[in-house]
């Protein structure tokens, strides 16, 4: 039981590094990971939990968050660069169509 809690505890580092990086790939594998290892921690009869364990499950929890907050700020930073790179302006994005240039 506590490998499983440590499997999911390094599974969070590894998307933890991977999202600091800004790297999609590692982000994606790591994601992988952490959604088996959180399988495995499901699977477990939360009555059988050592007290021991509780602190590590406790930052996890925060980790998680964590987590949540970059996963957030990546999503609204790659939306502004995507929306620079369209060329958006005043309500309107000026791409290489013809409506856009109004022809």
């Amino acid at each position: 039981m506590n490998q499983i809690v440590e499997s999911f505890r390094h599974s969070q580092d590894m998307l933890f590094s991977a999202l600091d990086g800004h790297d999609s790939e590692a982000i994606f594998e790591a994601s992988q990971q952490l959604g088996q290892a959180a399988s495995q921690l499901g699977a477990l009869d939360k009555t059988e939990l050592k007290p021991s364990l509780q602190p590590l499950l406790s930052e996890a929890d925060e980790l998680m968050q964590a987590s949540i907050y970059r996963l957030r700020f990546l999503r609204d930073h790659s939306a502004t660069r995507l929306q620079l790179l369209a060329g958006w302006r005043e309500s309107q994005a000026n791409t290489y169509s013809g409506t856009a240039n109004g022809r």
